[in-house]
């Protein structure tokens, strides 16, 4: 090993003896050496070989870090101090570049006192009063300090009492209180215990409530520094003062209490204690990662997250039904930031929703598109695979389904801890892009004065449905993709050198081309179905009873299930939905090639096609209320009707006048003759007479009087008989 100049060495690693080599002649065979700590030490002159050889051996040490070197940045000194500084180089200049004259001791002497006579005879009234004993000082500085000018900076931030606790005596430290008769106390090792103890119980924690600073020195003083005592008048607690409290002073300050609690406190620390490790961690704690160190290319890892939309919607089926705020759910690929599926609907964050959202990353987005009236090419939009990891929320993505997910297409499930959603910041960020786009012109969209006093009630300006909703989050979902150019991206190297811009479209295109081995391509249908939730139906005599509407399929019918149902009784199977869309369901077929048979909705639901199930829910509560409302007057007109019917009998009654005495048979022998009596005065009011009012004045027939002995011929009845003269006796036996 070879010495170099300025080579700090420690000749004794047991006791730490640093020397410094000051000089090293021209044949390198002599160096000089100065201790570094030793305020009155002076070069010592000794062989180069020796020190090699003990370098050699391990027997001394290079020390790598130097403590003992200043180095400042220039701009950033003061200017007084760059004075100090060069009036001290100045001085010793031409006596450290004297060598190796200066290390002779019997030579140095000498050169040190011709600088200090120059310096007096000069005109530098700064200098005049050098002294022998200011030399020598600049001069261990110097060799001590790495042997640089900067050496000879002063060292003012190392004067004083800075940072250092001061003993505490009998007098009291700091400003005199102006005003009242205590003192106050100096802040023992005892008070400082307790602060730190108060500090720790009541502010640096969320165990014991949320105390403030304040709150906190109040509980400092309530439990040791008072006595709590019961009054015997009034029963209260109440706390008094402490007697050595007051004759050493008073009570602390809350001035004190805070700049102890800061000197024995990390700030930081106290931080995560009051907002929990979980929040902090979440909002608070450093960014050193990146989600892309994590992924190789397209499908490596989708993200998923869910947000609730700033923007009141109508229904469907009657505009004039506000519905609320939809969920937006948005999967994004990690490595392109490509948005690959997403999902709009009433369903809250859950599995439900965000099994929307991944079954439309599998879908053919040129398709999904067009059903919104969107016309795409597939370079538009290329996404329509799984990928090799799922992140996303605890809450969703602990499911029976996931196991589905996992087992049927091999894609790994994982799950952010709670409150931490920063570890999936990339689709985090997204919701903040997308609102921003469609902002400015969305009626019903919801600014930052909702819900605050005056503020204007967003709910009344809604006239989006979920279909025009979808269309404005497509839109801007294709721009992003295409257009959006990304500035924080971060790159990996081969995507720098090539020079693919941050578009998540270009991004996704360049991945394809050189990464694409985690996508996987699996049949839309066959995705869909194992995703979706799925539930019981009722198979009945008017089709497949589900929630309150009826399907059918090729199946039920070829089978004939509904006349078994009509026959035998209905009975239970297994079908799966879309919450969306309530003109399908699909029912379980085990034996079939795709595992299920498609059923749709019957004539007898027509009034619900093309709507989805929260639409329906909302009319049905609508239809409800309105029952709900009409009930009263319904039992009221019930009761009316009750009450005509009544006086309807009572005139009969009335009429009738009092029961006959007659026998019963000859009140009943004669039925069928009154009744064509009857039947022919109802024939006579009741025939269409065209031509003639219906309130004309008949003419009053002459009545015919039987002479005495003569029996009465009937008249011969030729109208058809009735369906009781049919049937036989009826009307006689009533």
């Amino acid at each position: 090993m070879i010495l170099k100049l300025a080579d700090l060495l420690d000749l004794d690693p047991e006791t730490g003896d640093l020397v410094r080599v000051v000089w090293l002649s021209p044949d390198h065979g002599t160096a000089a050496l100065f201790r570094v700590a030793d305020e009155k030490a002076f070069p010592v002159l000794v062989p180069v070989e020796s020190l090699e050889n003990r370098l050699r051996a391990l027997e001394i040490r290079l020390v790598v870090d130097d403590p003992y070197q200043v180095i400042v940045v220039e701009n950033k000194l003061k200017d007084s101090n760059k004075r100090k500084r060069d009036r001290a180089w100045s001085l010793i200049q031409p006596l450290v570049e004297n060598t190796p004259d200066i290390f002779n001791a019997n030579r140095r002497g000498a050169l040190v006192q011709d600088t200090v006579n120059e310096a007096r005879k000069g005109e530098n009234w700064a200098i005049k009063r050098t002294t022998k004993a200011l030399i020598y000082g600049y001069l261990r500085r110097y060799w001590q300090r790495g042997m640089t000018a900067n050496a000879l900076l002063p060292d003012y931030d190392k004067c004083g009492g800075r940072g250092k606790i001061k003993k505490a005596g009998d007098k009291k430290r700091g400003r005199p209180r102006k005003y009242g008769i205590q003192v106050g106390i100096n802040v023992t090792s005892e008070i400082r215990r307790l602060f730190s103890v108060a500090f720790d119980r009541y502010y640096a924690t969320t165990k014991n409530g949320k105390h403030t600073l304040k709150g906190a020195f109040n509980a400092l003083i309530r439990d040791f520094f008072s006595v709590k005592s019961i009054d015997t008048d009034t029963g209260r607690i109440v706390h008094l003062k402490k007697e050595e409290v007051e004759a050493q002073g008073g009570l602390p300050t809350i001035d004190q209490f805070v700049y102890w609690s800061d000197k024995d406190h990390l700030r930081l620390e106290i931080k995560r204690k009051r907002m929990g490790p979980k929040l902090y961690d979440k909002d608070m704690r450093g960014l050193l990662g990146t989600s892309n160190a994590e992924v190789m290319g397209p499908g490596s890892r989708y993200q998923i997250d869910a947000t609730i939309a700033d923007v009141f919607l109508v229904s469907r089926l009657d505009p004039n039904l506000i519905i609320g705020r939809p969920v937006l759910y948005i999967v994004i690929d990690v490595f392109s930031r490509m948005i690959v599926g997403l999902y709009v609907g009433l369903e809250g964050p859950s599995w439900v929703a965000a099994m929307m959202a991944l079954a439309n990353t599998a879908m053919d987005k040129v398709a999904f598109c067009a059903k919104y009236g969107i016309p795409i090419e597939p370079e538009d939009w290329p996404c329509h695979h799984l990928p090799g990891i799922f992140l996303g929320d605890r809450g969703e993505m602990e499911s029976d389904k996931v196991d589905t997910l996992i087992n049927s297409f091999n894609v790994k499930v994982e799950n952010t801890s709670s409150y931490r959603a920063d570890w999936k910041g990339i689709v985090e960020s997204r919701f903040r892009l997308l609102p921003a786009a469609f902002k400015p012109y969305t009626p019903g969209y919801i600014d930052v004065d909702y819900r605050q006093r005056g503020g204007h009630d967003y709910r009344l300006d809604a006239v989006l449905n979920l279909d025009d909703f979808m269309k404005i989050i497509i839109n801007c979902v294709l721009h992003y993709n295409n257009v959006h150019e990304i500035t924080t991206y971060d790159f990996d190297r081969d995507v720098k050198v090539d020079g693919v811009p941050a578009i998540p479209a270009e991004l996704w295109d360049w991945g394809i081309r050189h990464r694409s081995g985690a996508l996987r391509t699996y049949p839309e249908e066959l995705v869909q179905f194992s995703l979706m939730p799925t539930d019981s139906a009722s198979v009945t005599t008017t089709g497949i009873a589900f929630r309150g509407r009826f399907y059918t399929c090729p199946l039920a019918i070829e089978e004939r299930w509904f006349d078994k149902a009509r026959q035998d009784g209905r009975w239970r199977v297994t079908v799966s939905y879309d919450p969306r869309d309530v003109d399908t369901i699909y029912l379980h077929t085990p034996g079939s090639r795709m595992g299920f048979s498609v059923c749709t909705l019957t004539d007898r639901s027509r009034a619900d096609q093309h709507l989805s199930s929260w639409e329906i829910d909302q009319i049905d509560q609508r239809d409800k209320h309105g029952q709900a409302n009409r009930r009263t007057d319904a039992i009221l007109a019930k009761a009316d009707t009750d009450a005509a019917n009544e006086e309807v009998i009572e005139q009969a009654k009335q009429r009738r006048g009092k029961p006959s005495q007659a026998s019963a048979a000859s009140q009943t022998n004669r039925i069928r003759e009154n009744r064509a009596k009857e039947k022919a005065a109802n024939r006579e009011g009741e025939a269409f007479r065209p031509g003639q009012t219906s309130d004309r004045q008949e003419k009053p027939s002459a009545e015919v009087i039987q002479f005495p002995g003569n029996a009465v011929q009937q008249e011969t009845d030729y109208s058809l008989p009735t369906i009781d003269e049919i049937l036989g006796g009826a009307d006689e036996d009533a």
